[in-house]
């Protein structure tokens, strides 16, 4: 599939500012508004932005990365909700014994061209200003990983995303393309911590219903979500329409970057000659 050539568009035409005045923080107006999303992520763990991307825009972000699909590595594997490597030593009734299915692809950010609307979106100094003042985060940096930085995450058919909490303190998403079936973004907010917190994985983890939320997660919705402290998952997709969700990640420290074992598993290359 060839690669769509968007039009040219400058990010502030393709992020809907008078519903959402967050360009210049320093203004009340956008001031007030970074501060509600502030106090929003506090309370909730996340901040939801629906329809953050104008229709126009939107209709072009998902051509450009439809036309991108064929660069996705795909990962299928298994893995407990904390993501980590346990060995025999737990108990048999500890959930992180237990094992989800994940099965979804990933453009690296390499393989997006440099002109690219949804580059230009990701490297807007705005955005990233306005995503640190949620996160209450005085200095954010785009993250320094040639693969990692802004990634789209594939979901086709038979794709999911099983129970887990995130490695990262926080996760920015944005929907461009919803599935034909599935794909729901389901969570059990800031379950991390908590005296019954084992409980509650366990029950989520058996199917249990109780305190689980379904996201709305809306084509052109901007998310900022504190996954490690909340458990969710992305329910299986069918059809033959992909899920499509870039991840924009950002950091404190402006060399952060992901291990060569995670952009292996996400990409099929360590890029250990990035770290030289």
């Amino acid at each position: 599939m060839a690669t769509f050539k968007a039009p040219s568009l400058a990010p502030q035409n393709m992020v809907d500012l008078d519903r959402y005045p967050m360009a210049e923080l320093a203004s009340p107006e956008a001031a007030r508004f970074a501060r509600q999303c502030r106090q929003d992520y506090i309370e909730t763990g996340l901040c939801m932005l629906p329809s953050f991307i104008r229709p126009e825009a939107l209709e072009m972000l998902a051509q450009e990365a439809n036309s991108l699909t064929g660069d996705a590595y795909f990962c299928k594997s298994t893995h407990n909700a904390y993501l980590t490597d346990e060995g025999d030593e737990l108990d048999d009734t500890d959930v992180r014994r237990r094992q989800e299915e994940t099965y979804v692809g990933s453009v690296p950010y390499d393989k997006i061209p440099g002109d690219a609307a949804l580059r230009a979106l990701y490297e807007w100094d705005p955005l990233r200003e306005f995503i640190g003042a949620v996160l209450d985060k005085p200095v954010l940096y785009r993250f320094a990983d040639i693969m990692g930085a802004c990634s789209i995450n594939v979901f086709r058919d038979g794709g999911e995303h099983g129970w887990h909490f995130d490695e990262s303190e926080f996760t920015i998403t944005l929907m461009l393309q919803p599935p034909e079936h599935g794909g729901t973004f389901e969570y059990v907010p800031k379950v991390r911590g908590k005296p019954d917190e084992q409980e509650i994985v366990g029950r989520v983890l058996d199917g249990d219903r109780e305190g689980v939320v379904e996201l709305p997660f809306t084509a052109g919705t901007l998310l900022i979500f504190g996954g490690n402290q909340t458990i969710h998952r992305v329910t299986r997709v069918t059809g033959d329409k992909p899920r499509l969700v870039p991840v924009l990640c950002f950091a404190e420290d402006p060399a952060a970057a992901n291990s060569p074992e995670v952009r292996e598993l996400f990409w099929g290359r360590r890029g250990d000659e990035l770290n030289g």
